[in-house]
């Protein structure tokens, strides 16, 4: 909890990093909480995401019309956002730009939310990583295209992952655990990503999968500074009475909200 600072208003509370913090002259974020009412998914159940929309520009000082939200479909498109830009935003898990007051917003439930950015180049990367994203490599191919697209030096980029599902609660059989030790099989061995577990339900045995240990692994490999990746340490199942998760509530769900926008 000393690399996050949670601010609480009448009407929303949210998560901030303090690292991204040095530079809240450049760059707003923030990660939503689920009280007060809050939840992003529309069409769920007891919440209103048009509110809660509303809520967080009105907290942050955002206009509601910058606000720019991908249909997700867990792919690795990632979407440079332009100014003026009519690109479509279908099946999009990503968004990177150097363009100010452009609100970009994604959704999670228990996947994993990279905030990334570079105050040289002040260019920023909102980005959604389920475990699909992350075997597609998303947060890897957001920045490679940091560097090739955006002159962006990896020992400057800094990456802060949102509360997410971590390991303990993260059990999957075999057809996804042989999935990640088929594309990462030097990490899967070196930091023991994949783990055994006594556990076992209808489909067989279960295992763990450290998606956020993986990720930072894969990070530093393409040169990001230990320093710089900054993990909230907060699970979305052990707190899923401050965030939304999937796990925890089940079909009827709701989604919390990563929003970055540089001014």
């Amino acid at each position: 909890m000393q690399d996050i600072i949670i601010t609480k208003n009448d009407n929303i509370e949210y998560l901030q990093f303090k690292k991204l913090l040095e530079f809240e002259d450049k760059l707003i974020h923030a990660y939503s909480l689920k009280t007060h009412r809050i939840g992003f998914r529309r069409g769920g159940r007891n919440y209103t995401a048009d509110e809660s929309y509303n809520k967080i520009c009105m907290s942050l000082g955002i206009n509601r019309a910058f606000v720019v939200h991908p249909d997700q479909m867990h792919t690795d498109t990632i979407c440079e956002y332009k100014e003026n830009d009519t690109m479509s935003l279908s099946k999009t898990d990503g968004i990177i730009t150097d363009i100010k007051n452009i609100a970009t917003v994604l959704t999670f439930a228990d996947c994993m939310s990279f905030f990334m950015y570079d105050p040289i180049t002040n260019t920023m990367a909102n980005i959604h990583s389920g475990w699909k994203g992350t075997v597609k490599r998303i947060g890897e191919k957001a920045i490679d295209k940091l560097q090739k697209n955006y002159g962006v030096k990896t020992q400057n980029l800094i990456c802060c992952f949102g509360p997410c599902i971590h390991k303990d609660h993260f059990l999957v059989n075999s057809d996804v655990s042989e999935i990640f030790e088929l594309e990462f099989p030097n990490e899967c061995k070196k930091f023991g990503i994949v783990e055994n577990t006594e556990y076992e339900n209808e489909k067989g045995k279960q295992y763990r999968i450290d998606t956020v240990k993986l990720n930072r692994e894969l990070f530093k490999k393409m040169g990001l500074l230990e320093e710089n990746i900054i993990d909230s340490g907060l699970c979305t199942v052990c707190r899923s009475d401050i965030f939304h998760s999937r796990r925890a509530e089940g079909p009827e769900y709701q989604s919390n909200a990563s929003l970055m926008m540089l001014k």
